[in-house]
């Protein structure tokens, strides 16, 4: 298998040694909430199978009980692995092992927006750019958007760069953050970034979801647009068209940068 999506339930991301996120609704809470019916993680793996370059997707937890009642609500056809390793990075690459491939695109569930397209971007890229390791994207300012609010986006990883940086980096925060693990190491790793769409190099968007406001706006999101083939370009429209959700999100934004 060339690329594997792996959708990373993990409250120790959000609780990360240095994190600045509101971890008011943790992943693992988040996870059996409902949209238009159906559990989060359901409607979160349907939309990544929409890109066409994954050819398989897996579920990563810890192996804790709050995370075992979630195992049912995955879909019949989704492997999921529940890993005993001890931080997030290394249960991630401990999935990659589980279910061998070329290379992994790691989809945190908070962000359940992440965009087909922008997926299947960082796999072509990958393939014209073989020499890499990780491929991201950045914003115009620099800053790694796996590290914004924005929520759209995914990382792109070779298995045994996974692998390597699970032996290697030995910082705790940076195991946590899991995308750190490869940015906070150019000597170690081949990276490339890619630039955001500019429409979306903006302070005023918040499409990941860390608390219950971030979780009534991606619902009216929802609801205003249906929760088929929602397009990133589609859920920017909405938000330009409503100020006042544009002012809420640029808030959230400022107070938990």
């Amino acid at each position: 298998m060339k690329n594997l999506a792996i959708v990373q339930i993990d409250d120790e991301i959000m609780l990360a040694p240095g994190s600045h996120q509101d971890a008011s609704l943790t992943p693992s809470k988040l996870a059996a909430r409902k949209l238009n019916s159906t559990p989060l993680i359901e409607w979160l793996v349907r939309r990544i199978s929409e890109a066409e370059l994954i050819e398989g997707i897996v579920v990563v937890m810890p192996d804790q009980p709050q995370y075992r009642d979630l195992v049912s609500l995955i879909p019949l056809d989704i492997p999921c692995h529940l890993s005993k390793k001890e931080t997030p990075l290394a249960r991630l690459a401990d999935a990659s092992r589980q279910y061998p491939s070329d290379s992994i695109v790691r989809i945190p569930l908070e962000t359940p927006f992440c965009d087909p397209v922008l997926i299947d971007r960082l796999s072509i890229t990958a393939q014209m750019r073989s020499d890499k390791d990780y491929v991201g994207y950045c914003l115009e300012d620099g800053c790694p958007a796996s590290q914004s609010s924005i929520g759209l986006f995914s990382e792109w990883i070779r298995s045994e760069a996974l692998e390597k940086a699970s032996r290697e980096v030995k910082s705790k925060a940076d195991a946590y953050r899991v995308d750190t693990s490869f940015l906070n190491y150019p000597e170690l790793f081949s990276l490339e970034l890619l630039p955001v769409p500019a429409s979306l190099n903006r302070t005023d968007l918040r499409f990941s979801v860390a608390n219950d406001e971030d979780w009534e706006e991606l619902l009216a999101i929802v609801d205003a647009l249906g929760a088929e083939t929602l397009q990133w370009q589609d859920v920017v429209q909405i938000i330009d068209a409503q100020p006042p959700i544009r002012q809420r999100m640029a808030k959230r934004n400022k107070l938990i940068a």
